[in-house]
């Protein structure tokens, strides 16, 4: 993946893959062709790879209103009031889900610390059978 110093990768990533969901909810196979690019060349981009500026340009003309400075550096001054609500109500919804799978991760890690100390309190002969 290419690295550009005071880019943020991880956040254009995330913008592309937002911009994929919102636009349609398509996979990536079905995005691609839909812009009518291979799909590996898609794929590149949301693993970070820079989508050129005809790429770019294909998806404003497809997409009237998506802006270039929201898909490559994240500024919403340009984009459509349509596109803004919707970018903002699938942001929400990420950091939600985000937020909901660290509790899951939380209370998982919580259960296995229990399980453990219970299986150490078994006498040894119990632990035995319970193999």
């Amino acid at each position: 993946m290419l690295k550009i110093d005071g880019f943020d990768t991880k956040a254009y990533q995330r913008r592309l893959i937002l911009l994929r969901e919102i636009i349609s909810g398509e996979n990536q196979t079905d995005f691609a062709a839909r812009l009518g690019i291979p799909m590996k060349r898609w794929s590149n981009y949301e693993r970070g790879y820079p989508i050129p500026r005809e790429t770019a340009f294909v998806i404003m003309n497809k997409f009237p209103g998506m802006s270039v400075e929201w898909i490559w550096f994240g500024a919403i001054g340009n984009l459509s009031e349509h596109y803004r609500k919707r970018i903002e109500t699938a942001e929400k919804y990420l950091r939600d889900r985000e937020a909901a799978e660290r509790e899951v991760a939380k209370a998982q890690s919580r259960l296995a610390d229990v399980a453990k100390k219970k299986a150490r309190a078994l006498p040894p002969a119990r632990m035995a059978r319970a193999r």
